[in-house]
């Protein structure tokens, strides 16, 4: 594929490096020449200096014929913009790097809708939600970011036998808003049907409204997850975004940070929270902030040395577990033998962000890590005269192995039922077999841009099955 980014800072040259190994033809824009040097002289990439919110750059870049255009910048106006205007230039799909919590929640705009904007990568933002997981069970699933943060995802480990268990899943008394979206079982994981049932010993996710989830899971006796102390180093988007989701679901949260112009913005933003002032490096502080009678240790500021060097502190005062932000990967190997318990790198967050929207058509984005065992994780847009607009999702011939979680029309998630009619502009997130991917797809795709090749390839399946089968007139195949 053919793909533009734009700004080729830490976030562009990640996606660059990754892009360029995966055979990708990359063109890179930035007004940095020294970037521009260092990009061209490790990666096989064509570099433009310039500004990327300039049309004449943009179309010395080629933005009209380009795959994937990615705006990458440290701006989220200037990404919103200037993808915007690629994306109306010619590019098949744009992709913007924001930061505001605004631009993501899209409650009082809806951002992607009107700019024509396929993605908003909230790199931040996910760090957030992957460190959220760790926390939360290091072998649970938790999607946050589903349907833009109003649906999520969440594995249970059915322990015992309940009056829940052994029952067909369509004679549960399930809300309205909860999906049961696969059964891992004897380490093989199912789409389930409305006629499977959930048993001891299964792995059961579980898509729905965050409150509606914790109802459910009272019907297989899962005790609710117990209220959790985490102490945070650092005042940046990722320690934002983790301390307000943590605190909204109850936990005891205190944040440390040097600055106090940047500690008021956080008990500005979240008054539930306790902010101290001090070097989280420094042993005494993390005495002071009682970091051995943390269940959690998070060291998310915006440098790794400072994160490394702080959860080793805190991991030898006795925090129950350490967790460190860390953007180099050639720290991988070290904090291992550090004592840290777990890393989490943006990088990788770039990285599935970027991978996710190389595909092309009605699928926008796909995840296959989420659930593995080849059941992914997508997103799909409603095309005009596509068959799932046809009808409703009963009539459709939705693939056996695959479920729609979550459908988004107007920037309001709502969680279709068997009667649910989706218009042209929805879009879905769905649970799908890989080996049933297609299938989903092309429900979602307009009629009229399906390849012509299409048929000839059912026909040239059928006339070489048959020619397989049926024997020659000059008598019997050998």
């Amino acid at each position: 594929m053919k793909v533009l980014i734009l700004g080729g800072g830490t976030v562009g040259s990640t996606a660059a490096d990754f892009l360029c190994k995966e055979g990708h033809k990359v063109t890179v824009i930035d007004r940095n020449p020294d970037v521009i040097d260092l990009l061209g002289g490790s990666l096989d990439i064509r570099g433009i200096q310039g500004n990327a919110s300039s049309v004449a750059k943009l179309v010395e870049a080629g933005a009209a014929t380009q795959d994937l255009c990615l705006a990458l910048t440290n701006n989220s106006e200037v990404n919103l913009v200037v993808s915007s205007v690629a994306k109306a230039m010619g590019a098949k799909r744009v992709a913007a790097r924001v930061y505001a919590d605004l631009f993501r929640s899209q409650k009082l705009f809806n951002f992607r809708k009107n700019f024509r904007i396929d993605a908003l990568l909230g790199i931040e933002y996910l760090t957030a939600m992957e460190i959220l997981r760790r926390i939360r069970d290091p072998d649970s699933v938790i999607v946050e970011h589903f349907a833009q943060g109003n649906t999520e995802m969440q594995e249970i480990i059915i322990t015992q036998e309940t009056k829940a268990t052994g029952v067909p899943l369509h004679q549960l008394k399930l809300p309205g808003t909860v999906r049961i979206g696969s059964i891992r079982r004897d380490g093989r994981i199912s789409i389930p049907t409305a006629a499977d049932t959930i048993n001891p010993g299964d792995r059961v996710s579980l898509l729905g409204e965050p409150h509606a989830i914790e109802g459910v899971k009272k019907l297989f006796d899962i005790a609710p997850l117990k209220k959790r102390s985490i102490l945070i180093a650092g005042a940046g988007e990722v320690a934002l975004y983790l301390a307000k989701v943590l605190v909204k679901r109850g936990n005891i949260v205190k944040l440390i940070e040097m600055n106090k112009e940047n500690g008021q913005r956080l008990s500005e933003a979240i008054p539930e929270a306790i902010v101290l002032y001090g070097d989280a490096r420094r042993r005494n502080v993390l005495a002071e902030a009682r970091a051995a009678e943390c269940d959690y240790f998070v060291g998310a500021t915006d440098d790794d040395e400072t994160n490394i060097m702080c959860c080793i502190e805190a991991g030898s005062l006795g925090t129950g577990s350490v967790i460190a932000v860390v953007h180099n990967t050639d720290y991988g190997g070290l904090v291992e033998k550090l004592g840290i318990n777990a890393t989490v790198s943006p990088h990788e967050m770039v990285r599935r962000q970027v991978e996710g929207l190389l595909h092309s058509g009605a699928l926008t984005f796909a995840n296959p890590y989420l659930l593995g065992y080849g059941i992914e994780v997508v997103e799909l847009a409603a095309q005009e005269n596509s068959p799932i607009t046809e009808s409703p999702l009963k009539e459709c011939g939705l693939p056996r192995r695959s479920l729609l979680a979550s459908v988004v029309r107007d920037a309001t998630p709502q969680l279709p039922d068997a009667d649910f009619r989706l218009q042209p502009g929805d879009t879905a997130v769905a649970l799908v077999h890989k080996d049933d991917e297609q299938r989903l797809v092309e429900l979602f795709t307009d009629r009229n841009n399906r390849p012509p090749r299409e048929k000839e390839t059912v026909l040239g399946s059928i006339i070489e099955a048959l020619s397989k089968s049926t024997p020659d007139q000059g008598g019997p195949r050998a």
